[in-house]
């Protein structure tokens, strides 16, 4: 009861961050897509890393360092830190040709650097195609919460409403409304992990006795390759190259970038983003794997709920409530970025008739259309033995980090052609069914590494092959 009384207040609130920005926002594609670029250097953070942290932030870490161990953390908290350095090599000149050209879209910008609208449809196609089953996930994770803790909703159930939730205060405040809840979703979920984090650590005698205890139940998740001999050296360096490469091209990473008021904005952000994400990320592999040690029973593919579980053990019912809000917070932040990019680039990249319907309009339209579908993606398209996790890296991730070699020849090779990039993506693409369904050896790295060496040779040598043709950056 406690929980329900918290979601429905939480989500009322939200609701209302949603109508209050819709009154401040000005009836102009730039200020509704990104709110006039003016996101200084603490609203950009947290608009950043509370749109990264998602689902899995909550439970699909803590259920695979259940299942792999401390390795976990290395790919995830380091892995996902060192792709700040991203902000500075791809978001910095991403948010200076913006404010020159007034960009709005990540495909919008690599269009009109080749002068293509082919590739301009191909980059905007592969982006809305990878995220949806993303901005589906968030959906589900949240119906997995609501299930668990409430006993009698369903997740499909629990998922549809907190889709409708977002859809709501999405098409009413659009960037401004969902940088402001963001700040307010990064706090609750920073705030949550880390009273999750001490209660269940000192019901459990300490920091040292937590991992003594899950130590002598099972040594192997406290040594690499960790349990199942998962973390061997090709998944450890797939995961190390993977986040560099697919985390500037989610669609709401890249088009906050945009929003930056200044270079000061995006570098505070830079030095920030690794710093909370190093020590945040260790939180849900420690309560994942002190599980073993708590006298937990998880049954094989419920793993995803262990942070959950440990959490109703040891912390008192309130807490419990609070911090099931924080992890929905977590995931509600991402889901909202990407229903609000994929909105914005749907409608502003794909050749229309003009003066039919305004811009924004036709977004809010697609706000609602692309909210529908997520939660088809629930009820149909989902399965449940399969992990948050193995979801995202077989679908979004390495969907998405084919298109990272074509965002930085469009930024900094002027030699690079449109022929060039719509092969590697191509190319790239198909080469990830390929490696997928094991046509291809992977010898075991991720597919993922496989389509990013092959999309970086397809680029270059069809570049060099081409002619450059009319270039507009």
């Amino acid at each position: 009861m406690t929980f329900l009384v918290l979601i429905v207040l939480y989500f009322i609130f939200l609701i209302i961050l949603g109508v209050v920005a819709h009154k401040k926002t000005k009836k102009t594609p730039e200020d509704y897509f990104l709110a006039n670029r003016t996101f200084g250097p603490v609203l950009l953070f947290f608009t950043l890393a509370a749109t990264n942290f998602s689902a899995f932030t909550f439970l699909g870490f803590a259920g695979n360092a259940y299942k792999s161990g401390f390795g976990q953390y290395g790919i995830m908290g380091f892995g996902t830190a060192i792709m700040a350095i991203m902000f500075y090599v791809i978001g910095r000149k991403v948010w200076k040709l913006g404010k020159e050209k007034r960009y709005i879209t990540p495909p919008e910008l690599i269009g009109d650097r080749f002068n293509s609208t082919s590739l301009r449809l191909l980059f905007m196609g592969v982006m809305v195609v990878f995220t949806i089953p993303y901005l589906a996930v968030q959906a589900i994770g949240a119906g997995i919460l609501i299930e668990y803790v409430t006993g009698s909703i369903g997740w499909q159930i629990g998922a549809i409403i907190t889709m409708i939730v977002i859809m709501v205060y999405v098409l009413s405040g659009g960037m401004r409304g969902s940088g402001w809840t963001d700040v307010i979703q990064g706090v609750i979920m920073i705030i949550a992990m880390t009273v999750a984090v001490i209660f269940i650590a000192v019901n459990l005698g300490g920091f040292e006795n937590a991992n003594a205890l899950a130590y002598s139940a099972n040594p192997d998740l406290f040594t690499r390759p960790g349990g199942n001999d998962y973390f061997l050296p090709q998944i450890w360096f797939s995961f190390m190259i993977l986040w560099i490469f697919a985390d500037p091209m989610f669609p709401q990473i890249f088009s906050r970038f945009y929003t930056a008021k200044d270079q000061k904005s995006l570098k505070h952000s830079m030095i920030l983003y690794p710093i909370v994400v190093s020590f945040l990320f260790l939180f849900p592999v420690l309560i994942g794997i002190w599980a073993h040690g708590a006298g937990l029973t998880v049954l094989p593919g419920q793993e995803d709920k262990v942070l959950p579980m440990m959490v109703e053990k040891f912390a008192p019912s309130l807490v419990y409530a609070f911090v099931m809000v924080g992890a929905l917070a977590a995931l509600m932040s991402t889901a909202d970025s990407q229903l609000l990019s994929l909105s914005t680039m749907l409608s502003r990249d794909i050749p229309r008739k003009k003066h039919r319907i305004s811009e924004i309009t036709f977004g809010k339209i697609l706000i609602i259309v692309l909210s529908l579908f997520a939660m088809w993606f629930v009820i149909g398209g989902y399965d449940p033995n399969e992990g948050i996790m193995g979801t995202l890296v077989k679908t979004t991730f390495s969907g998405l980090a084919v298109l990272c070699p074509t965002a930085i020849a469009a930024l900094y090779w002027r030699r690079a052609t449109k022929y060039g990039c719509i092969a590697s993506i191509l190319i790239g693409e198909f080469s990830i069914f390929l490696f997928q369904f094991d046509i291809l050896p992977t010898f075991g790295f991720l597919s993922a590494i496989w389509a990013i060496a092959i999309a970086i040779i397809v680029l270059i040598l069809g570049s060099y092959m081409t002619q450059p043709g009319p270039q507009g950056v």
